[in-house]
Formats: structure tokens, C-alpha cells, sequence
């Protein structure tokens, strides 16, 4: 048992981040584009993180085959013998704390991508993942594609839509700025300029306007582990070991990975696998230096 007074004189208790970022207001002004068009460009490649399955204009409308051949088609950040660990959307204590378990015995360090529609309910959950010296960014605030879908296929965004993805983006970073924006990580911010685009698609208006509202890089990844359908746990281990075979998003762990899972109830598997992920991820590092 604590007194009120000493859990007020605790390092566990905080108070909101009161410090505003330029990017909370964002979404209430169209911010001045590079140009011409070229430097646009040549700023979303460099700052785009793909994937291998999202890699045609089919699935990047706005975009033609010679800018989907120049934007990222890996979705892997290096060629190191390391493992990127990252986690989508939001979950519950017992989801979370699951994970951030596996991850403190393995000494292992990991990106959330948080989807903030649920956080205000919970803002202390998101304050431990920040706490625990994890990386914290944006995954929209209610799953907003950058692209829609219309009866199979992808199109894209309309002024309406990019009108509102604008607003919905700004909101997210500003409930992640009040309530990890103060926590330091190595002496540099926990809450990134990083966001991962809900469904990984993408489109051209919506990649420009992610980088127009202020975040620095849009990374989805190589791995896309469709954990919350996984019903066995061997299934998911071995998929992660030996590649996934699957025709329509096959993928294989290798350096520089970037492994999308998600922090949901129904990811029932993944803080069990990420006790291999972890551990597997901390000996690459090990062996890289």
C-alpha cells in the first residue's frame, strides 16, 4: 500500500505534455509543398518504407510504373543481421503488458504503431510502452486508408477524403504528443515522427498529404504476419523461420526485416512467437558487432 502523497512524489505519476508540436495543428492548414514535382518525389522515396506486395500502380493508384518501380518495393531499412519488431493498432492490458514482458526479458526494444481512436480510455498503457524506453508512433487515428477500396480494387483519394485524413493524422500525433510527447528514450524523444499507413496500401495523394501534415517517414515492412487470423502457434513460428509460402503475401525473415504484428486481443500467438522473435532478434544484433 502507497499514500497519495508518496504516489504523487513517484516517478510513475505525470502530468499531460502541454508542449505543442507543429504538426497538432496540421491538420487545419494545407502546409506548403516541395517543388516541383521531381523534388516531391525524390523526398517520398527516400522516405518511404514499402512493402513487397504493395509494388504496382494497381495497388498505388496516382502513382505510375515508373514511380512504383523508384519508391520502396523491399520494405526492409538495412541489410543487417537485425530484426525490426513492430506492433499495430491497439490492444488491452492484457495484450500489451504481454508483450512488453517478452520484450524486457529478451532486452529487446520495438516500435508500436498506435492507433489512437481508444487511447484517452486508457493513456496509461500508453505511457508504459513509452516508459518501458519503446518507440512510439502513429497508425491514424480510426484506420483511415491512404487508398480506398471499391469492390477489389484501390483508388485514389478524393479531396473530400484527403480533406479528412488530414484532420484524422493531425488528431492522432495530437493524443500521442499529450500523453508520451515528454518522454525521453536514450536521451531522444520515445514519441517518432514515424506512421505506418493503415492496410500498408497506398496512394499518392494520401502518401503526399501523411508527408505534408509533418510525419518524416511512412514504413510498412517486408513481414506482414496477418497474426490476429494465425490459429496455431506452430504455424506462426514456422512461417517466421522458414518463410510463409503464402501466394499472396508471401514473406521470409531476413536481415533488416521489418515484422509487422499487432498488439490486439486476437493476436492471441504473437507475445508467445515473440519470445523467439526477441530472442533471435538480440543474438543477430550480437553477432552484427
Amino acid at each position: 500500500m502507497k499514500t497519495v502523497s508518496q504516489l504523487k512524489s513517484s516517478k510513475d505519476c505525470y502530468s499531460f505534455n502541454k508542449q505543442k508540436s507543429e504538426l497538432v495543428e496540421a491538420g487545419k492548414r494545407k502546409l506548403t509543398k516541395l517543388k516541383p514535382y521531381w523534388r516531391e518525389f525524390a523526398y517520398m522515396k527516400q522516405h518511404y518504407v514499402g512493402s513487397n506486395f504493395v509494388t504496382s500502380p494497381a495497388k498505388m493508384p496516382g502513382f505510375d510504373y515508373w514511380e512504383t518501380n523508384r519508391l520502396g518495393q523491399v520494405g526492409r531499412l538495412i541489410n543487417d543481421r537485425v530484426l525490426f519488431l513492430t506492433f499495430d493498432d491497439w490492444g488491452s492490458d492484457e495484450s500489451i503488458n504481454k508483450l512488453l514482458y517478452v520484450l524486457k526479458k529478451h532486452h529487446v526494444k520495438a516500435t508500436f504503431f498506435v492507433l489512437t481512436e481508444n487511447v484517452d480510455k486508457n493513456p496509461n498503457l500508453l505511457r508504459a510502452i513509452a516508459a518501458d524506453d519503446h518507440e512510439i508512433a502513429s497508425h491514424s487515428d480510426s484506420h483511415v486508408p491512404l487508398a480506398t477500396s471499391k469492390k477489389g480494387a484501390y483508388h485514389n483519394l478524393t479531396a473530400k477524403e484527403t480533406a479528412a485524413m488530414r484532420k484524422d493524422l493531425a488528431k492522432s500525433y495530437q493524443k500521442l504528443n499529450k500523453y508520451v510527447g515528454d518522454v525521453q528514450v536514450g536521451g531522444k524523444k520515445a514519441l517518432s515522427l514515424d506512421f505506418r499507413p493503415p492496410t500498408l496500401e497506398v496512394s499518392k495523394k494520401g502518401l503526399e498529404t501523411a508527408f505534408d501534415v509533418g510525419f518524416q517517414y511512412a514504413v510498412s515492412g517486408d513481414v506482414s504476419t496477418n497474426d490476429y487470423e494465425q490459429t496455431s502457434f506452430q504455424k506462426y513460428l514456422h512461417d517466421l523461420k522458414y518463410g510463409s509460402g503464402k501466394d499472396d503475401n508471401d514473406y521470409k525473415v531476413t536481415n533488416g526485416s521489418v515484422i509487422v504484428m499487432h498488439m490486439l486481443e486476437n493476436a492471441k500467438y504473437t507475445a508467445q512467437v515473440d519470445q523467439y522473435t526477441a530472442a533471435y532478434s538480440r543474438q543477430r544484433a550480437k553477432e552484427s558487432n
